[in-house]
């Protein structure tokens, strides 16, 4: 192997991970976007009017249904959420007499990863 394709090689494999890792990033932080928000109502539009190539005002009348009814979407979703944060308590005050001290205090050191990694801004939530 040549000396320049001793230097190009690691730097182009160093480039194709690190964009996978930023790829991995945007998508996680829209996935969590999507979860808190809900369908972003342009984006629903925008690949409708290509699937099924709506009219200008086939497409307008839908931005409006959209529009409509994402608040109610995301009162269903942290109806949801809330549910299930109940329940998560509710199992976790059953499986905690279960446990020593040690494992205890091993939980709860998971709870805070998990909820530091569950918060955790990614590229588009730093705003």
């Amino acid at each position: 192997m040549s000396r320049a394709w001793r230097l190009v090689l690691p730097a182009v494999l160093g480039g194709m991970l690190a964009g996978v890792w930023i790829g991995s990033r945007f998508e996680r932080a829209a996935e969590r976007r999507m979860r808190r928000e809900g369908p972003n109502p342009e984006r629903v539009l925008k690949m409708l009017r290509h699937e099924l190539k709506l009219r200008d005002d086939q497409a307008e009348a839908v931005r409006k249904i959209l529009e409509s009814k994402r608040p109610a979407f995301q009162a269903i979703r942290r109806e949801g959420e809330a549910r299930m944060f109940a329940l998560r308590a509710e199992i976790d005050d059953d499986i905690s007499p279960l446990l020593d001290d040690a494992q205890k205090t091993k939980r709860d050191e998971l709870r805070a990863r998990w909820e530091k990694h569950r918060n955790e801004p990614g590229p588009h939530d730093a705003h």
